[in-house]
């Protein structure tokens, strides 16, 4: 069962009373951890003749990945800059539908919210061009009222920019959404915002626990989450 995270009243927070939800993407809909990591490191060997170890320096300019990429061109003397993220961009969509998985539940979970008249929106440091592929791969880009990607905004999570667009797009106030991610920075920028927040467990996957950023609510897996929320 989900767990709350913080002493207080169940009252605090009518799970009917909110009115939409914003959701990160990658480690939160679906896992792609390995995908990107694969994808940096083929685009790595073909630029600087060398893979790119988690540790490496470069990997502090993202997320999202194009900007690793992008770093990575740079120091480059002829600076190829778009020619590397066009090949990223290749490789992630070549790869993508054998690397990425769907996690147990969510597009019940999606479903279900729709069902229920909840507002739906994504809040991701990916691009749009790939945001945008990844959920229609998987059939999901029409749940969502709302797509902020890191083309959409100056400042990357935990800075609360991107939270506030999604919440002039789908029309609602901080007190009426609830934030769900899979890393401190997406709850810090849920907090920041002034929303719920839920800790989503179920991928293992983040590169930083989002329970050290306190969030309200935590759950270990997809049908938690949707057992959160009145079935009507």
């Amino acid at each position: 069962m989900f767990r709350l995270n913080r002493v207080k009243d169940l009252n605090d927070f009518p799970a009917d009373g909110i009115r939409g939800v914003i959701f990160d993407m990658d480690g939160t809909l679906f896992s792609t951890q390995d995908l990107i990591v694969h994808c940096v490191n083929e685009t790595s060997q073909k630029y600087l003749k060398r893979g790119l170890p988690r540790q490496d320096s470069l990997w502090s300019f993202g997320p999202p990945a194009s900007n690793v990429i992008r770093k990575l061109a740079e120091s480059l003397p002829d600076r190829p800059i778009q020619e590397a993220i066009d090949y990223y961009d290749t490789v992630y969509r070549r790869t993508f539908p054998d690397m990425a998985v769907a996690f147990h539940g969510v597009r019940a979970l999606l479903v279900e919210l729709d069902r229920v008249g909840k507002s739906l929106a994504v809040v991701t440091s990916e691009t749009s061009t790939l945001s945008d592929y990844a959920l229609e791969t998987f059939n999901l880009r029409n749940y969502f009222d709302a797509l902020v990607t890191s083309d959409h905004v100056l400042k990357r999570k935990p800075d609360p920019e991107g939270i506030h667009l999604a919440l002039r797009k789908i029309q609602l106030s901080p007190q009426e959404c609830m934030l769900v991610g899979d890393s401190a920075a997406d709850i810090l920028a849920g907090k920041n915002a002034g929303l719920l927040t839920g800790a989503a467990l179920w991928g293992s996957e983040t590169w930083g626990d989002p329970r050290t950023a306190n969030p309200d609510f935590l759950f270990s897996n997809v049908d938690e989450l949707r057992g959160f929320f009145p079935r009507r």
